[in-house]
């Protein structure tokens, strides 16, 4: 696991529960707002409005192209047939980086969390994580959040009692 001082001097915005030498639990994650955003998504937002949510924060997805989320995910909504499925690919493929472990090994509930809301809003019954195989403890600790999730009634049928049900896969290669 990457030390803080590794990663060091930037501001911690997205990360601030990484660095720790640690797993952060469902628990503490929810301690400092965690899981509120789903809870909000599937109380009051209808899928469209996330998207719409989306374009307007401008959020970038952090490979190579810098494509724009909402966009991906606007056309995975838009697009014919079923099932329809969910990829977070930490694949990390890109030369020097190592952003996709430091979540997953540290913080991996807020990676789930987005997860599951993309998922929503594209209409995805299923979410596969592809982490590389290099990387066996961010597949054990995904793993470990995986089951706090499904325990608390963020993952499965009916999630929250929404009517939505979605569930996660974790694939390695």
């Amino acid at each position: 696991f990457w030390s803080e001082d590794y990663v060091g001097g930037d501001l911690s915005i997205v990360t601030p529960l990484c660095g720790r030498g640690r797993r952060t639990r469902l628990v503490e994650y929810q301690s400092v707002g965690g899981m509120q955003a789903l809870r909000q998504v599937l109380a009051a937002r209808a899928p469209q409005q996330v998207i719409d949510t989306m374009r307007a924060s401008e959020l970038l997805g952090r490979g190579g192209a810098a494509f724009p989320t909402w966009a991906k995910w606007d056309g995975a909504a838009r697009a014919d047939g079923q099932p329809k499925y969910f990829v977070v690919n930490a694949d990390e493929s890109e030369p020097g980086t190592f952003k996709d472990r430091v979540l997953l090994e540290g913080d991996p509930c807020r990676v789930l969390e987005g997860a599951i809301i993309g998922a929503y809003a594209i209409g995805a019954s299923r979410i596969y994580i592809y982490i590389r195989g290099e990387y066996p403890l961010a597949i054990e600790r995904v793993g470990a959040a995986l089951e706090e999730l499904r325990a608390a009634g963020y993952l499965g049928d009916d999630i929250l009692g929404s009517g939505y049900s979605v569930d996660v896969e974790i694939r390695s290669g």
